[in-house]
């Protein structure tokens, strides 16, 4: 069968294969490396966080950023959609051990809110992420268990609230 597609078509004599330099540049994935490293420095996230919940090697991340090897398409949407999970509340870092810390899935996702009450601030939802920028606000801060805190006591309140309402 070979040898009748050879007599039929004659061989194939190429300068180079045919798909040689058809893939992806170097340094096509720069731009999401860079905006996820300004997302993690901005958060306190570390990259080993996110590699580990993505699973995606912080070492690619890097060399990615750096222009040295792109990342694969499916790598870089994972990155986006992790990135909008963690800007909506649904995933939120936590701390394992003194030195580790994981990004863990919450259900109910968290809401923006407001800790000091304010009355026209429309809250914020992770560390760093107070829209009024206000010192006192512990939105302000940059620590992620003491927002949990906060989100977590507002939940309570909201449920307390919820259920006097209900019942009264």
């Amino acid at each position: 069968m070979l040898r009748h597609k050879l007599r039929r078509y004659g061989p194939r004599v190429f300068p180079k294969p045919p798909r040689l330099g058809t893939g992806r540049p170097p340094n096509a994935s720069v731009t999401i490396a860079e905006t996820l490293a300004r997302f993690c420095d901005l958060y306190s996230i570390s990259l080993n966080a996110f590699g580990r919940h993505t699973r995606i090697s912080p070492w690619s991340i890097r060399q990615a950023k750096a222009g040295k090897r792109s990342l694969r398409r499916t790598s870089e949407s994972l990155i986006k959609a992790t990135m909008e999970r963690l800007q909506s509340g649904k995933l939120w870092l936590r701390r394992i051990s003194k030195q580790r810390c994981e990004l863990e899935w919450i259900n109910p996702p968290y809401k923006p809110h407001c800790p000091t009450g304010a009355l026209y601030c429309t809250g914020g939802l992770l560390p760093a992420s107070c829209p009024k920028r206000w010192k006192e606000c512990l939105m302000n801060c940059t620590d992620w268990e003491i927002v949990e805190r906060s989100h977590s006591e507002w939940t309570q309140t909201q449920k307390e609230s919820g259920q006097t309402q209900a019942g009264g």
